[in-house]
């Protein structure tokens, strides 16, 4: 998807919900919240609160909400909860310059099971909704770039493995969402365009798949993006919590 795409989807109305309240959306997540929280207008959009931190991964998220759960629903009523962490699990940050963690196999295993963790908390919770949102493709490459690292040719096969580990933690993301009867907004397919067919399978990059030039720094959503993700959002938490 383009700029100018992102920017004809904001155009459409949205129509405010209808009703009285009854769930608190919620999000937690890493630092993607701030991007979005930035981005905030609508009177629903402002509704959601953010358990944001910046560099979170699923173990603590997982940890965070042993730990603070029970006292926030106390404090705020019953939520919407939706998860959106992982981006973190995957690379390792090392200032200033990003990498694809060892035994990636292993950290998507990790992760599935600490989401599966999490639902069994929540089901603590009966009155309370749960839906995991999906791990949008990110650029290690673009990242480094960005930061003028000197050898940035080597991420380019980082990044292909990096987006399969992620569409691998997505599909159990569709189905963990499938037994809980909820969905994730798609914001995958805000990034994606067409691969170049006249190019071989071992010479496409990620960058063919997905335009990171929706990104800030190739992990964090420029404006636009930002807000057609908080749009998303916005939909779902009016499905969800009125």
């Amino acid at each position: 998807m383009t700029d100018k795409k992102l920017l004809k989807y904001l155009k459409k109305s949205f129509e405010p919900p209808n009703g009285e309240q009854i769930l608190t959306p919620v999000v937690l997540t890493d630092s993607k919240g701030k991007y979005l929280q930035a981005q905030c207008s609508l009177p629903i959009e402002n509704s959601i609160r953010w358990w944001d931190k910046s560099g979170r991964n699923s173990k603590q998220g997982l940890k965070w909400l042993r730990d603070n759960l029970e006292t926030e629903i106390a404090l705020i009523g019953n939520i919407s909860l939706y998860i959106w962490v992982g981006t973190c699990d995957l690379t390792e940050y090392n200032h200033p310059y990003i990498k694809l963690r060892q035994e990636p196999e292993e950290i998507v295993q990790s992760v599935i099971n600490n989401f599966q963790k999490i639902a069994e908390i929540l089901k603590n919770y009966p009155a309370c909704k749960l839906t995991f949102f999906e791990i949008s493709p990110y650029s290690i490459y673009e990242w480094n770039s960005r930061r003028s690292h000197p050898d940035i040719k080597q991420f380019i096969d980082q990044d292909i493995t990096l987006v399969k580990h992620i569409l691998q933690i997505n599909d159990h993301i569709r189905y963990i969402n499938n037994t809980l009867e909820t969905r994730t907004p798609g914001f995958s397919i805000d990034l994606f365009h067409p691969v170049n067919t006249s190019k071989k399978e071992s010479s496409r990059k990620a960058v063919d798949q997905y335009n990171f030039s929706l990104y800030k720094d190739g992990i964090h959503p420029d404006i636009n993006l930002a807000r057609v993700w908080l749009r998303k959002i916005a939909h779902k938490v009016k499905n969800d919590c009125w």
